[in-house]
């Protein structure tokens, strides 16, 4: 009677977003018979390998190819109901508005975010729980060591990325975003998938247990963490209420990235730094951080208006400081891109630090000389949306100048035949003008100019952020606590009926 009422106290302490999760998870017939096809085909996979091996006792590779197939099947199968499965149900809740829960219920956004999270976990270890057999069968045939076994460690952080970037692109509610976000995992799976073989052909030789194996695992969970926790925020600020200040924890968030990355990245810059390590790794994992908060910043303000509105002008502090910190981290486009004109700095003060020259130093130029171009077009987009009035979008000005900057810089070249034979001062101003020309630059040869064309760009993105600055003052003087808007109570209307 006690455990009873013991599990029915819990059941009722639960997530119900997540009970009704797994509900739909179970009772999707599709799903169980993907399953079901998955535990058929290792089991057929099993009897053929060990057939082959009883035939061919020589045969050391038998082994490896049926572990392989087991995590590829695993990781397909986890894809299509963690990742594509839970993006797709989302964001039919979210185009229908008798189902979509979030605007129905009391619960708060970040427990239906969360609810959904847990379900796809609990399926993701479900999946991998029921493959534990066959990677056991795996084992005790030949060519394996036990090393190979931890490959699964090395897919789980990843797998949990592609389910939050499922769960956030189902917050739209959108069948085109759908689609893109179908297009950009098969795009991800392409890129890793040559890395896993590498990491598994590494692990399956049995030599990687080292000190750096285990520090690299370590940084790709702490990456995904990192990753992880912004998706997570960023869905929470999508289902939120329109005019709450539901962009303040990515923002606050986002501007933090840089310290947080720095912070968990110095222990082993501490442990691993010796004369013959490569110190360039640690810079390059801190700029890739700083590079994707200032991304993330830019384009947040992009689909921003300049102000947040009256709920949010509630919240607002009296007092000047605390006003213009909460002006900054509130909704609104001058918050955003004021917050990603810092961290644009943060590589730069870094680069003594890390040691960094010759190759790496034009390289990492050039790369700051692309964030720096993209931030520029974006300030170029506000202006003429917010200052000028013209009829188009921030966005859809950026792309326009993307457009036409691609095409100024590969019509010479088209004209010429070859690139190399252009002068320097034509580099300089396509690496300035073309975020894709500066990113072909880097990965063909970065050069002296790379370092000019990054002290132009961020000089640009100052006179332009100036420019803009007037815009920004205007909204920051309509973002003020609403002293005259609420009436104060009479004395007629405090009388108790």
């Amino acid at each position: 009677m006690l455990a009873k009422t013991s599990f029915q106290n819990l059941g009722e302490a639960m997530n119900p977003v997540f009970i009704k999760e797994m509900r739909q998870y179970f009772q999707n017939r599709r799903m169980l018979l993907l399953m079901g096809a998955l535990l058929l085909g290792e089991f057929v996979l099993t009897l053929f390998f060990s057939s082959a091996m009883s035939l061919n006792n020589q045969d050391a590779t038998s082994g490896v190819i049926f572990f392989l197939l087991i995590i590829c099947g695993g990781c397909i199968l986890s894809v299509f109901i963690c990742s594509i499965g839970a993006e797709q149900r989302f964001a039919e809740e979210r185009s229908d508005r008798e189902l979509n829960y979030a605007m129905l219920t009391t619960l708060r956004p970040a427990s239906i975010i969360w609810g959904k999270l847990e379900g796809a976990l609990v399926m993701l270890l479900c999946i991998f729980s029921m493959l534990l057999p066959f990677l056991t069968a795996a084992y005790f045939m030949r060519g394996l060591s036990v090393a190979s076994l931890l490959l699964t460690l090395y897919i789980l952080p990843v797998l949990l990325l592609t389910t939050l970037a499922g769960i956030f692109a189902g917050t739209f509610g959108l069948k085109w975003l759908s689609i893109l976000y179908f297009i950009g995992l098969l795009n991800f799976a392409i890129g890793v998938v040559p890395f896993g073989f590498a990491i598994a052909d590494e692990l399956i030789d049995g030599g990687a247990l080292d000190l750096e194996f285990w520090v690299y695992l370590l940084v790709e969970y702490e990456a995904a963490f990192l990753i992880g926790a912004l998706f997570f925020l960023l869905s929470v600020a999508v289902i939120s209420p329109p005019k709450s200040n539901r962009m303040f924890w990515p923002k606050l968030y986002l501007f933090a990235l840089p310290t947080l990355s720095l912070l968990m990245i110095a222990p082993y810059y501490i442990i691993l730094a010796g004369p013959d390590y490569p110190h360039e790794m640690f810079y390059v994992i801190e700029y890739l951080f700083c590079a994707f908060a200032i991304a993330v910043l830019a384009i947040m303000s992009l689909f921003e208006p300049p102000g947040g509105g009256i709920r949010i002008n509630m919240k607002c502090p009296r007092k000047f400081i605390p006003r213009c910190v909460h002006f900054v981290f509130s909704s609104g486009f001058p918050g955003s891109i004021t917050l990603a004109l810092p961290i644009l700095l943060v590589p730069i003060v870094l680069m003594p630090l890390g040691h960094i020259s010759g190759f790496a130093r034009y390289a990492s130029c050039g790369f700051l000389c692309m964030i720096a171009s993209f931030v520029g077009y974006v300030l170029l987009g506000l202006i003429l949306s917010w200052r000028t009035r013209l009829a188009p979008p921030p966005w859809l000005w950026v792309i326009i100048f993307e457009l036409v900057a691609n095409i100024a810089s590969w019509v010479p070249v088209s004209i010429e035949g070859n690139m190399r034979h252009m002068p320097d001062a034509y580099h300089v101003a396509m690496m300035v003008l073309s975020p894709t020309y500066c990113f072909v630059e880097i990965v063909d040869n970065p050069r002296r100019f790379s370092v000019l064309a990054c002290i132009i760009s961020l000089a640009a993105v100052a006179v332009l952020y100036l420019i803009l600055f007037p815009a920004i003052v205007k909204a920051f003087k309509l973002h003020r606590y609403p002293e005259h808007a609420i009436k104060q109570p009479t004395a007629e209307m405090l009388k108790k009926p």
